[in-house]
């Protein structure tokens, strides 16, 4: 069985959906053939790890990339004795028909302090022969003489447009039906994350070409956003007993109360025909104090029900 998220990786620039401003200038510096040290920030599953690995197939060619250059997963190999081993050994040895090779640090910002402070010196003393590359989700861990010795792109999340275009790609390519309901509903479970959708839709795939979005809700373990934003709804228009029934049957199902507020404090701020804007901070504010008494020891039950009736009193 061949793994998607490996058969439909971006092999080149053009490949890679959105971060265009990204893939520009890793695109202009392969073709300067000018590359130094790098942080690629952003979050999971938007394309920091497979730019690097696109640059350096562009740079070293097919043949001979995998010779020149190295990844590591950081959130493993993250000891200094890992770093004085393994990479100072890569970095030191002289590259094959290239100017320098390339260390890709992935989750580099599980790095140790000390792991980074090692890492700093090899940048200085391995500049003529390799280039650091580290591939972060909180560029803030890494230390600052890392960061001022590098040049850093930003990654951005995901828009709705672009996961749809990469949906569409691999149900032409695997001959799946998903209507937009289910799209959106993998970009709501997904939250960005392409690798994590690869692996959802190929495990529903399995199952039936044929994807739904109560399907894609189920699978995933994720809480239908429709159904939360009904009850929402229904809380807001004054129609408390309407959102305590919604309610209680998506409790009722064995959903854990804090993953409720969770889904519930994301749909609010993301969604515009809920709350009014000017009220907005005021939800939010409730919101927060009904998960705070949960954790304290409250009943989780009466809070949350104490947060639709404050609900039912704002104006949508």
């Amino acid at each position: 069985m061949v793994l998607w998220v490996e058969k439909y990786r971006p092999s080149s620039f053009k490949d890679i959906i959105g971060q265009k401003e990204s893939v520009d200038k890793l695109s202009a510096m392969v073709s300067k053939k000018e590359i130094q040290h790098m942080i690629l920030s952003g979050p999971p599953g938007v394309g920091k790890t497979t730019s690097a690995v696109v640059l350096a197939k562009s740079l070293f060619g097919e043949n001979m990339w995998s010779q020149n250059f190295i990844e590591l997963n950081a959130s493993d190999d993250r000891k200094l004795s890992v770093i004085q081993g393994k990479v100072k050994e890569f970095a030191r040895t002289k590259p094959i028909d290239a100017p320098f090779k390339i260390i890709l640090f992935d989750e580099a910002d599980s790095l140790t302090q000390e792991a980074q402070q090692a890492l700093r010196r090899m940048m200085e003393e391995y500049s003529g022969t390799c280039r650091f590359v580290f591939s972060v989700n909180y560029q803030n861990n890494i230390i600052e003489p890392i960061q001022s010795r590098c040049a850093i792109l930003r990654f951005h999340p995901l828009t709705r447009e672009d996961v749809f275009t990469f949906i569409r790609r691999i149900a032409k390519e695997e001959e799946l039906d998903v209507d937009e309901q289910s799209m959106d509903a993998l970009y709501y479970v997904s939250k960005g994350d392409l690798r994590a959708l690869t692996n959802l839709l190929q495990s529903l795939s399995s199952v039936s070409k044929k994807i739904t979005a109560d399907v894609v809700y189920t699978q995933s373990g994720i809480l239908d956003a429709g159904r939360i934003k009904e009850g929402l709804k229904k809380a807001v228009s004054g129609d408390y007993a309407g959102a305590r029934k919604v309610f209680l049957e998506i409790m009722d199902s064995g959903v854990n109360i804090k993953e409720l507020l969770a889904s519930v404090f994301e749909i609010i701020v993301s969604s515009d025909d809920i709350v009014d804007r000017k009220f907005r901070s005021y939800v939010i504010e409730k919101l927060a104090e009904t998960d705070y008494r949960v954790i304290e020891g409250a009943t989780p039950f009466i809070q949350f029900q104490s947060f639709l009736a404050f609900l039912s009193t704002v104006k949508g």
